[in-house]
């Protein structure tokens, strides 16, 4: 794998699991203590446990399971045609 590609997918697999952790612990949080300033207390520190793991898991599983999308969009796209 060259340097740029190497690059491209630290960093996606930074974004996605940035976005994921953050939007997920926020929304669960949320809906387990309200709007708060525990709820702020309790994503901050969410967010400080899910992101490490969520972008663990995108490196390990991540090129799978695009590959996994991509075949399905293309089974679902032949079966509209």
């Amino acid at each position: 794998m060259n340097h740029r590609k190497h690059l491209q997918r630290l960093s996606g697999s930074l974004v996605m699991s940035s976005f994921m952790s953050t939007a997920l612990s926020g929304v669960f949080s949320l809906m387990e203590f309200g709007l708060s300033w525990t709820w702020l207390q309790v994503w901050g520190q969410s967010i400080l446990i899910a992101l490490p793991i969520a972008f663990s898991l995108d490196m390990i599983f991540g090129n799978r399971l695009r590959f996994l999308s991509c075949k399905l969009a293309d089974i679902a796209a032949r079966a509209w045609q």
